[in-house]
């Protein structure tokens, strides 16, 4: 594993949320990660903190979105004292099991 890193202008993730709206969310988000950012009133910064958490972890593999990897494979959680973690499922989950 790798260190990842990413950086998002707010905007970026707001104009993708206006011009698409909710095919864009459920592209990118899982149904938790959604009613986190409220799809009726967008938190568009949780938004782009979400996706640059999730474009940080395939950075950290070193695959990217590749060889079937997705947003929907990584759900961002907070754990009980607010920092943040990933609930790893699909392709994603299989793939760091196979490196142990």
């Amino acid at each position: 594993m790798f260190i990842g890193t990413d950086i998002v202008e707010v905007e970026r993730i707001e104009r993708a949320i206006s011009v698409s709206g909710r095919a864009f969310l459920q592209r990118v988000f899982t149904e938790r990660e959604i009613k986190k950012i409220d799809a009726q009133h967008p938190n568009y910064e949780r938004a782009a903190g979400f996706w640059a958490a999730k474009e940080s972890m395939v950075k950290a593999i070193g695959l990217g979105f590749r060889e079937g990897i997705r947003f929907h494979d990584m759900e961002v959680e907070h754990d009980k004292y607010g920092c943040p973690c990933f609930v790893l499922r699909g392709r994603l989950r299989e793939h760091l099991a196979e490196k142990k």
